[in-house]
């Protein structure tokens, strides 16, 4: 009789792929209580932010009716990107993420209840909306470097999907509760929002454990300084850059239908209602296509398709050179929405592959780029509209455009051994034995 044990039995359909390219499951994230009750606590922010964008851009519109001023209330949000955050990323490096998220949700709370003043003139209330804006980038990259302090490799990849889908989740509840709010009185959907703020601030304190920042006072240098590095470092990264690149592009294409909704209610004779409900389908979808293509895509294939999949955004703005009707433009939103797949396994690439103490900055210069390019995209069709060209036109002219920016961006992605070696020199040192 041979010593020899017998080979092993051929893997089933379950077991043929490496550990590291399984399917996730959603309980690596749920199963964790620290990251559970954070994502809660997004989920009531977002959501708050979500209404506050439905209730000015139809207060704004009902006292003015005026699109270019309309779709800058909405753009302005945008305008702190252009300098103020990334700045602010390097501040954030410097306390503990949690605590920035906590002061971020009460100063954003205090600013939205003095919407409530009534009469107040339309440049204050932007100017309001433009501080309400400028919190918003110290609290979006206090939020990812949390995320990845909670959690770290695979469970990190789907606990980003799970914030993208939380986030268009809110969204739904944010637009679709803003629509009818706003259209009884704007002034309640402003309430409800400042006290969602509170709440937030309410559930990070209690559910988020709180850990210092891992940068020494005495290493700290110019706060300008500080900023700068951040910046060099998202240039000089080959794969930082590219992957922030193409976050920026699919945005700035993507956010258009939810961007211009006002104005497409009003070139379908609706209401804020219907701006509302183009709103909440375009998150609805983003919902179902990122939970969809993270739980039953292997993250080597979901990496393959990112380059195909970058230009669904422009097929489906094209489509509105038909100039369709309501239908019709819900379905491009959710075509938008769907589009949006692939944002999460390309933030989740961008969160590994940033050193640790580092990520207040970089995401603040990465998210600045997002928040510019959609917002440029947004206010331009904006203005093109105010000067008398047809929304759906300047819409479907957008997406032949974008075409030409998804080529610019994926034609020079990073291999997938680029992308890993990039993760392994942003790995924090193994631990020392004592």
């Amino acid at each position: 009789m041979s010593n020899q044990n017998p080979p092993p039995a051929p893997a089933g359909p379950a077991d043929d792929a490496p550990e590291s390219d399984r399917k996730p499951s959603f309980s690596q994230v749920f199963g964790d209580r620290e990251a559970a009750g954070f994502l809660l606590a997004f989920c009531l922010s977002n959501a708050g932010a979500m209404l506050n964008r439905v209730a000015v851009t139809f207060l704004v519109w009902q006292q003015t009716e005026s699109s270019a001023l309309a779709a800058a209330s909405f753009a302005i949000s945008f305008a702190p990107y252009l300098g103020l955050a990334q700045v602010l990323g390097a501040f954030v490096d410097r306390y503990s993420y949690r605590n920035v998220m906590v002061v971020c949700d009460v100063l954003r709370a205090a600013l939205i209840s003095l919407l409530l003043i009534p009469g107040l003139p339309i440049g204050v209330m932007i100017a309001i909306v433009f501080a309400v804006a400028a919190v918003q980038p110290a609290y979006n990259a206090a939020r990812v470097a949390t995320l990845a302090q909670i959690l770290t490799g695979d469970a990190l990849s789907v606990a980003i999907a799970l914030t993208f889908s939380a986030a268009a989740t809110a969204q739904i509840v944010g637009y679709l509760a803003g629509g009818l709010l706003a259209a009884i009185d704007p002034y309640t959907a402003l309430a409800v929002n400042a006290a969602l703020f509170v709440v937030s601030a309410i559930a990070i304190s209690v559910l988020v454990q709180y850990r210092p920042s891992v940068n020494k006072r005495e290493e700290r240098r110019h706060v300008l300084t500080e900023t700068a590095d951040g910046l060099r470092m998202l240039r000089d990264n080959k794969v930082l850059r590219t992957v922030s690149f193409g976050i920026w592009g699919l945005f700035a294409l993507t956010a258009v239908p939810e961007g211009v909704a006002v104005l497409w209610s009003v070139h379908l004779h609706g209401d804020s209602k219907t701006q509302g409900l183009i709103m909440a389908v375009d998150a609805a979808a983003a919902v179902a296509a990122t939970l969809l293509f993270t739980r039953f895509v292997r993250p080597s294939v979901r990496d393959k398709l990112i380059r195909p999949l970058a230009f669904i955004g422009p097929i489906v703005l094209t489509m509105a050179l038909f100039d369709p009707p309501l239908a019709g433009v819900l379905l491009i939103a959710v075509g938008a929405g769907a589009a949006n797949m692939i944002m999460a396994p390309m933030n989740a690439t961008l969160a590994q592959c940033i050193p640790d103490g580092w990520r207040g900055r970089v995401v603040a210069a990465a998210n600045s780029g997002l928040q510019l390019s959609q917002g440029i995209a947004i206010a331009g069709i904006g203005l093109i509209v105010e000067f008398g060209a047809s929304l759906p036109y300047v819409v479907g002219a957008w997406g032949l455009i974008g075409f030409l920016i998804q080529y610019l961006v994926t034609r020079n992605w990073p291999a997938p051994e680029e992308i890993e070696a990039a993760k392994a020199a942003a790995a924090p040192p193994p631990a020392t034995a004592p």
